[in-house]
């Protein structure tokens, strides 16, 4: 659980590090370099949601439009995942009982 808890702040840093710079548009594209960010893995992961878009060169703005239908989706997962998990273990103690 650590590991998804990890993965969730270093990805909204890496969000929040787009929405600080003011880079929400191609104009105002910047470098991984420029941002200061060095997770390949989860900066990876935003570019192939289409959270993160790639313009000319390594130069990248954040789309927000897309930024809420990953976040809307993201918490949707993390409610049902939660609620099986939880399902689960109450079915698991009944039967041990």
């Amino acid at each position: 659980m650590n590991g998804i808890v990890a993965v969730l702040v270093k990805t909204d840093g890496i969000m929040n590090t787009f929405k600080k710079n003011d880079v929400l548009s191609p104009k105002t594209a910047k470098t991984k370099s420029e941002l200061h960010i060095r997770s390949r893995f989860i900066f990876d992961n935003l570019v192939s949601k289409g959270v993160i878009k790639k313009v000319s060169g390594d130069r990248y703005y954040m789309d927000l439009q897309a930024q809420e239908r990953y976040l809307k989706r993201r918490t949707r997962t993390l409610i049902i995942g939660t609620a099986s998990v939880v399902t689960i273990a109450i079915i698991v103690a009944l039967l041990w009982r």
